[in-house]
């Protein structure tokens, strides 16, 4: 369970080779993407909205989970 205003953004490849772009635990993405970078790119201009942001990047060669540093960018947390 999460805490409330805490916002987790997951980006990971579905069935079909999209990169779906997901907010906390609700099953349909918010926006799919033809390439992960293009995923990222939107997500970046997402989590610029939410003070408490946390991304997580879900994929074969590279995952890993993203916090905001104070400067609003995002860093590898694991």
């Amino acid at each position: 369970m999460q805490s409330k205003g805490v916002v987790v953004i997951r980006v990971a490849q579905g069935e079909q080779g999209r990169w779906n772009v997901l907010e906390n635990d609700f099953e349909d993405p918010l926006a799919a993407f033809d390439d992960r970078q293009s995923a990222c790119d939107y997500v970046n201009k997402l989590s610029a909205s939410k003070e408490a942001a946390t991304v997580v990047l879900l994929d074969e060669t590279q995952s890993g989970i993203l916090g905001k540093d104070y400067q609003g960018n995002f860093r590898s947390l694991s």
